[in-house]
């Protein structure tokens, strides 16, 4: 199987079936991260094609002695920034996974509570500031070690150390509260 720095050789010598195979490998990681930063469901495919076409466009300047995902999830920053400018944040609000997914489960009961379970965690990582939010899906779902996503949305790496830190003790405390409150 091709690394996605040999996919970007390809395609940046006009390759068409290695930039398919790049598009078809990042699709859904990139569908997840627009989703986890706050992205409606609505919005999200019009997100991915836009960090693809970007990729496109952009594949005479990348790298190959650099990591690939840093690479993309920069790209992929700047497209949800740029959309968040035109569009608003108003346009995001929390969001069900049974929107996004409509998986048939033979555990009915255990679903809906891993669903419901996950709907708590995205609700409260939505609200940390949009800094801290990237860190940790970065981070938590998409495997990045600190130095790639130092790389990817350009911050020394101890800001990025500092943010994911930051993050969650920000979410210990929602989650610290939101026990309290339920026991009440």
């Amino acid at each position: 199987m091709a690394t996605d720095a040999e996919l970007m050789a390809r395609t940046a010598a006009g390759e068409q079936s290695a930039l398919e195979l790049l598009f078809a490998r990042w699709e859904g990681p990139l569908f997840g991260y627009f989703y986890r930063l706050g992205g409606h469901p609505s919005w999200i495919e019009d997100l991915v094609e836009e960090t693809l076409v970007t990729l496109y466009r952009r594949r005479a300047r990348y790298d190959p002695t650099r990591s690939f995902a840093p690479w993309i999830y920069g790209i992929a920053r700047l497209v949800w920034k740029d959309h968040l400018r035109h569009r608003g944040r108003d346009l995001y609000g929390a969001t069900s996974l049974a929107e996004v997914e409509d998986t048939p489960a033979p555990d009915a009961l255990g679903t809906a509570q891993r669903r419901e379970e996950g709907d708590r965690v995205r609700f409260a990582i939505q609200r940390l500031p949009m800094e801290q939010r990237e860190a940790v899906i970065l981070r938590h779902y998409h495997g990045l070690s600190y130095e790639e996503i130092a790389r990817g949305v350009d911050a020394p790496l101890g800001t990025i150390k500092w943010r994911i830190h930051e993050a969650v003790r920000r979410l210990e405390v929602h989650f610290t509260r939101e026990v309290k409150e339920s026991a009440e």
